[in-house]
Protein backbone atom coordinates (compact mmCIF):
# COMPACT_ATOMS: atom_id res chain seq x y z
CA UNK A 1 0.00 0.00 0.00
CA UNK A 2 3.04 2.30 -0.35
CA UNK A 3 2.01 5.75 -1.58
CA UNK A 4 4.17 8.75 -2.32
CA UNK A 5 3.29 12.39 -2.83
CA UNK A 6 4.59 13.86 -6.11
CA UNK A 7 4.49 17.63 -6.64
CA UNK A 8 5.11 19.56 -9.85
CA UNK A 9 6.88 22.90 -9.89
CA UNK A 10 7.93 25.59 -12.33
CA UNK A 11 9.11 28.77 -10.63
CA UNK A 12 6.85 28.05 -7.66
CA UNK A 13 9.46 27.81 -4.89
CA UNK A 14 7.53 29.55 -2.10
CA UNK A 15 4.25 27.80 -2.89
CA UNK A 16 5.90 24.38 -2.96
CA UNK A 17 7.69 25.07 0.33
CA UNK A 18 4.32 25.90 1.89
CA UNK A 19 2.95 22.61 0.55
CA UNK A 20 5.88 20.74 2.08
CA UNK A 21 5.25 22.37 5.46
CA UNK A 22 1.64 21.21 5.20
CA UNK A 23 2.52 17.68 4.08
CA UNK A 24 5.23 17.13 6.68
CA UNK A 25 2.99 18.02 9.62
CA UNK A 26 2.07 14.33 9.42
CA UNK A 27 3.91 12.44 6.67
CA UNK A 28 1.55 9.44 6.85
CA UNK A 29 0.15 8.03 4.62
CA UNK A 30 3.07 9.08 2.41
CA UNK A 31 6.22 7.00 2.37
CA UNK A 32 8.09 9.95 0.87
CA UNK A 33 7.65 13.10 -1.18
CA UNK A 34 8.98 13.65 -4.72
CA UNK A 35 9.30 17.06 -6.37
CA UNK A 36 9.86 17.42 -10.11
CA UNK A 37 10.88 20.94 -11.04
CA UNK A 38 11.56 22.60 -14.38
CA UNK A 39 14.58 24.88 -14.67
CA UNK A 40 14.84 25.09 -10.89
CA UNK A 41 16.40 28.10 -9.20
CA UNK A 42 18.20 26.04 -6.55
CA UNK A 43 16.08 27.51 -3.76
CA UNK A 44 13.98 24.39 -3.21
CA UNK A 45 16.81 21.85 -2.71
CA UNK A 46 18.64 24.36 -0.51
CA UNK A 47 15.57 24.85 1.67
CA UNK A 48 14.93 21.10 1.87
CA UNK A 49 18.49 20.52 3.08
CA UNK A 50 18.46 23.47 5.50
CA UNK A 51 15.20 22.31 7.13
CA UNK A 52 16.39 18.73 7.57
CA UNK A 53 13.86 17.22 5.15
CA UNK A 54 16.32 15.35 2.95
CA UNK A 55 15.33 11.90 4.24
CA UNK A 56 11.66 12.43 3.42
CA UNK A 57 11.74 14.79 0.41
CA UNK A 58 13.53 14.07 -2.87
CA UNK A 59 14.05 16.74 -5.48
CA UNK A 60 14.78 16.63 -9.19
CA UNK A 61 15.08 19.48 -11.66
CA UNK A 62 15.11 19.42 -15.45
CA UNK A 63 17.38 21.73 -17.45
CA UNK A 64 14.48 22.49 -19.79
CA UNK A 65 10.80 23.25 -19.24
CA UNK A 66 9.00 19.89 -19.07
CA UNK A 67 5.54 21.43 -19.35
CA UNK A 68 2.62 19.95 -17.46
CA UNK A 69 2.64 16.78 -19.59
CA UNK A 70 6.35 16.07 -19.23
CA UNK A 71 6.24 16.82 -15.52
CA UNK A 72 3.32 14.45 -14.92
CA UNK A 73 4.99 11.69 -16.91
CA UNK A 74 8.25 12.09 -15.01
CA UNK A 75 6.54 12.11 -11.59
CA UNK A 76 4.68 8.88 -12.32
CA UNK A 77 7.76 7.20 -13.80
CA UNK A 78 9.98 8.27 -10.89
CA UNK A 79 7.45 6.99 -8.34
CA UNK A 80 7.27 3.67 -10.23
CA UNK A 81 11.07 3.41 -10.20
CA UNK A 82 11.00 3.75 -6.41
CA UNK A 83 8.67 0.75 -6.07
CA UNK A 84 5.59 2.52 -4.79
CA UNK A 85 2.10 1.12 -5.30
CA UNK A 86 0.42 4.53 -5.56
CA UNK A 87 1.35 8.13 -6.32
CA UNK A 88 -0.72 11.13 -5.31
CA UNK A 89 -0.04 13.70 -8.01
CA UNK A 90 -0.61 17.36 -7.35
CA UNK A 91 0.31 20.73 -8.82
CA UNK A 92 1.69 23.60 -6.80
CA UNK A 93 -1.78 25.21 -6.55
CA UNK A 94 -3.49 22.24 -4.84
CA UNK A 95 -3.81 21.46 -1.14
CA UNK A 96 -2.44 18.51 0.81
CA UNK A 97 -5.28 16.76 2.62
CA UNK A 98 -4.04 13.58 4.27
CA UNK A 99 -7.55 12.29 4.97
CA UNK A 100 -8.49 12.67 1.31
CA UNK A 101 -5.44 10.66 0.25
CA UNK A 102 -6.20 7.91 2.78
CA UNK A 103 -9.77 7.69 1.49
CA UNK A 104 -8.61 7.52 -2.13
CA UNK A 105 -6.14 4.74 -1.32
CA UNK A 106 -8.74 2.77 0.62
CA UNK A 107 -11.10 3.05 -2.36
CA UNK A 108 -8.39 2.08 -4.85
CA UNK A 109 -7.52 -1.04 -2.87
CA UNK A 110 -11.07 -2.34 -3.40
CA UNK A 111 -11.19 -1.78 -7.18
CA UNK A 112 -9.89 -4.46 -9.53
CA UNK A 113 -7.45 -3.30 -12.19
CA UNK A 114 -7.64 0.33 -11.15
CA UNK A 115 -5.66 3.00 -12.96
CA UNK A 116 -6.70 6.16 -11.12
CA UNK A 117 -8.90 7.32 -8.25
CA UNK A 118 -10.17 10.90 -8.35
CA UNK A 119 -11.72 13.06 -5.63
CA UNK A 120 -15.04 14.77 -6.30
CA UNK A 121 -13.79 17.94 -7.97
CA UNK A 122 -15.52 21.25 -7.24
CA UNK A 123 -14.72 23.90 -9.84
CA UNK A 124 -14.44 27.17 -7.94
CA UNK A 125 -14.65 29.28 -11.10
CA UNK A 126 -17.95 27.66 -12.12
CA UNK A 127 -19.33 26.88 -8.64
CA UNK A 128 -20.16 23.36 -9.82
CA UNK A 129 -19.09 19.79 -9.30
CA UNK A 130 -17.17 18.55 -12.34
CA UNK A 131 -18.84 15.62 -14.11
CA UNK A 132 -17.00 16.03 -17.41
CA UNK A 133 -15.12 12.73 -17.14
CA UNK A 134 -18.36 10.75 -17.26
CA UNK A 135 -18.48 11.61 -20.97
CA UNK A 136 -16.40 9.37 -23.20
CA UNK A 137 -16.22 12.06 -25.89
CA UNK A 138 -14.23 15.29 -25.43
CA UNK A 139 -17.35 17.42 -25.02
CA UNK A 140 -17.42 20.80 -23.21
CA UNK A 141 -17.59 21.07 -19.43
CA UNK A 142 -20.40 19.17 -17.74
CA UNK A 143 -21.24 20.05 -14.16
CA UNK A 144 -23.85 19.99 -11.44
CA UNK A 145 -24.66 22.21 -8.48
CA UNK A 146 -25.44 19.05 -6.51
CA UNK A 147 -22.90 16.43 -5.52
CA UNK A 148 -23.70 13.00 -7.07
CA UNK A 149 -25.53 10.66 -4.70
CA UNK A 150 -23.66 7.44 -5.52
CA UNK A 151 -20.58 6.68 -3.41
CA UNK A 152 -18.37 6.24 -6.46
CA UNK A 153 -18.65 6.05 -10.22
CA UNK A 154 -16.44 5.24 -13.19
CA UNK A 155 -15.10 7.90 -15.55
CA UNK A 156 -13.18 7.90 -18.82
CA UNK A 157 -10.60 10.49 -17.70
CA UNK A 158 -9.98 13.23 -15.16
CA UNK A 159 -7.62 16.02 -14.17
CA UNK A 160 -4.30 14.89 -12.74
CA UNK A 161 -4.22 17.62 -10.08
CA UNK A 162 -5.03 15.97 -6.75
CA UNK A 163 -5.38 12.47 -8.21
CA UNK A 164 -4.22 9.08 -6.94
CA UNK A 165 -2.62 7.02 -9.72
CA UNK A 166 -1.87 3.32 -9.55
CA UNK A 167 1.68 2.60 -10.70
CA UNK A 168 1.07 -0.86 -12.14
CA UNK A 169 0.10 0.67 -15.52
CA UNK A 170 3.28 2.76 -15.55
CA UNK A 171 5.38 -0.36 -14.97
CA UNK A 172 3.56 -1.92 -17.93
CA UNK A 173 4.74 0.97 -20.09
CA UNK A 174 1.58 3.10 -19.91
CA UNK A 175 2.56 6.65 -19.06
CA UNK A 176 1.25 10.13 -19.93
CA UNK A 177 2.66 11.36 -23.23
CA UNK A 178 5.41 13.80 -22.25
CA UNK A 179 5.71 15.05 -25.83
CA UNK A 180 2.32 16.78 -25.58
CA UNK A 181 4.16 19.34 -23.42
CA UNK A 182 0.98 20.98 -22.12
CA UNK A 183 -2.73 20.45 -22.55
CA UNK A 184 -5.00 17.39 -22.79
CA UNK A 185 -2.38 15.08 -21.25
CA UNK A 186 -5.03 14.10 -18.66
CA UNK A 187 -7.52 13.16 -21.36
CA UNK A 188 -4.88 11.29 -23.35
CA UNK A 189 -3.74 9.28 -20.34
CA UNK A 190 -7.30 8.51 -19.26
CA UNK A 191 -8.14 7.18 -22.71
CA UNK A 192 -4.90 5.19 -22.73
CA UNK A 193 -5.73 3.56 -19.38
CA UNK A 194 -9.24 2.78 -20.56
CA UNK A 195 -7.98 1.28 -23.82
CA UNK A 196 -5.84 -1.15 -21.81
CA UNK A 197 -8.63 -2.21 -19.48
CA UNK A 198 -7.90 -0.05 -16.43
CA UNK A 199 -10.74 1.48 -14.43
CA UNK A 200 -10.82 5.09 -13.31
CA UNK A 201 -13.06 5.92 -10.38
CA UNK A 202 -14.38 9.09 -8.74
CA UNK A 203 -14.89 8.85 -4.97
CA UNK A 204 -17.71 11.27 -4.18
CA UNK A 205 -17.26 11.27 -0.38
CA UNK A 206 -14.07 13.33 -0.63
CA UNK A 207 -13.96 16.75 -2.25
CA UNK A 208 -11.23 18.84 -3.82
CA UNK A 209 -11.62 22.52 -4.67
CA UNK A 210 -10.12 23.00 -8.12
CA UNK A 211 -8.68 26.51 -8.76
CA UNK A 212 -8.74 26.07 -12.56
CA UNK A 213 -8.76 29.45 -14.31
CA UNK A 214 -12.13 30.81 -15.47
CA UNK A 215 -13.46 34.25 -16.31
CA UNK A 216 -17.05 35.50 -16.52
CA UNK A 217 -18.08 37.10 -19.81
CA UNK A 218 -21.63 38.31 -19.26
CA UNK A 219 -23.78 35.21 -18.74
CA UNK A 220 -21.03 32.88 -20.05
CA UNK A 221 -18.17 31.33 -18.05
CA UNK A 222 -15.11 30.49 -20.18
CA UNK A 223 -11.60 29.27 -19.48
CA UNK A 224 -9.03 31.99 -18.89
CA UNK A 225 -5.82 30.86 -20.55
CA UNK A 226 -3.09 32.88 -22.32
CA UNK A 227 -3.24 33.22 -26.10
CA UNK A 228 -0.44 30.73 -26.77
CA UNK A 229 -2.38 27.97 -25.00
CA UNK A 230 -4.75 27.84 -27.98
CA UNK A 231 -2.02 26.18 -30.04
CA UNK A 232 -1.65 23.24 -27.63
CA UNK A 233 -5.39 23.09 -27.04
CA UNK A 234 -5.98 22.36 -30.73
CA UNK A 235 -2.88 20.33 -31.50
CA UNK A 236 -2.97 18.05 -28.48
CA UNK A 237 -6.67 17.27 -28.77
CA UNK A 238 -5.98 16.01 -32.28
CA UNK A 239 -2.87 14.11 -31.17
CA UNK A 240 -4.46 12.25 -28.25
CA UNK A 241 -7.38 11.26 -30.49
CA UNK A 242 -4.94 9.92 -33.10
CA UNK A 243 -2.65 8.16 -30.66
CA UNK A 244 -5.55 6.44 -28.89
CA UNK A 245 -6.93 5.20 -32.25
CA UNK A 246 -10.35 6.70 -31.53
CA UNK A 247 -13.23 6.01 -33.96
CA UNK A 248 -14.86 8.56 -36.32
CA UNK A 249 -17.44 9.77 -33.78
CA UNK A 250 -14.57 11.07 -31.65
CA UNK A 251 -13.15 12.96 -34.61
CA UNK A 252 -16.54 14.56 -35.22
CA UNK A 253 -16.60 15.69 -31.59
CA UNK A 254 -13.05 17.06 -31.86
CA UNK A 255 -14.11 19.10 -34.91
CA UNK A 256 -17.12 20.40 -33.02
CA UNK A 257 -15.06 21.22 -29.94
CA UNK A 258 -12.53 23.20 -31.96
CA UNK A 259 -15.33 24.91 -33.86
CA UNK A 260 -16.83 25.99 -30.55
CA UNK A 261 -13.47 27.39 -29.47
CA UNK A 262 -13.29 29.43 -32.68
CA UNK A 263 -16.75 30.84 -31.95
CA UNK A 264 -15.85 31.68 -28.34
CA UNK A 265 -12.65 33.34 -29.51
CA UNK A 266 -14.43 35.50 -32.07
CA UNK A 267 -17.22 36.45 -29.67
CA UNK A 268 -15.57 36.70 -26.26
CA UNK A 269 -11.80 36.32 -26.10
CA UNK A 270 -9.14 39.03 -26.34
CA UNK A 271 -6.31 38.86 -28.90
CA UNK A 272 -8.69 37.25 -31.39
CA UNK A 273 -6.37 37.26 -34.41
CA UNK A 274 -3.47 35.82 -32.42
CA UNK A 275 -5.59 33.08 -30.85
CA UNK A 276 -7.17 32.10 -34.18
CA UNK A 277 -3.71 31.89 -35.71
CA UNK A 278 -2.55 29.62 -32.88
CA UNK A 279 -5.64 27.44 -33.24
CA UNK A 280 -5.01 27.04 -36.96
CA UNK A 281 -1.33 26.20 -36.45
CA UNK A 282 -2.22 23.73 -33.71
CA UNK A 283 -4.80 21.96 -35.86
CA UNK A 284 -2.35 21.71 -38.78
CA UNK A 285 0.48 20.38 -36.60
CA UNK A 286 -1.82 17.90 -34.87
CA UNK A 287 -2.97 16.49 -38.21
CA UNK A 288 0.62 16.06 -39.37
CA UNK A 289 1.70 14.49 -36.06
CA UNK A 290 3.97 17.21 -34.73
CA UNK A 291 4.53 17.07 -30.96
CA UNK A 292 6.82 18.65 -28.36
CA UNK A 293 7.15 22.25 -27.20
CA UNK A 294 6.48 24.71 -30.01
CA UNK A 295 7.76 28.29 -30.35
CA UNK A 296 5.32 29.51 -27.71
CA UNK A 297 5.34 30.61 -25.00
Amino acid sequence: MSVCLAISSFRNDETVLALLEEALEDLAPFAEILIVDSMGTGALPAAIAARGWSEQVFYESSEHNLGSAGNLARRLEWAAERDHRWVFAMNHDARVDHDVVRALVECGETVDRVGAVFPMRFKQGRQMYDLTGRQALPLPFRGSKERPTEAQYDVHWGSSNGTLYALEPVREGLSPWAELWMGWEDLGYGWLLERHGYRQVVLTDVEMEDPYEYVQKGPVTITDKPSWYAYYQARNLVLVTRWNLQPPIYWATVAGRLGLEVCLTVALRPDKRTRLNYLAHGLFDGLRGRAGKWMVP
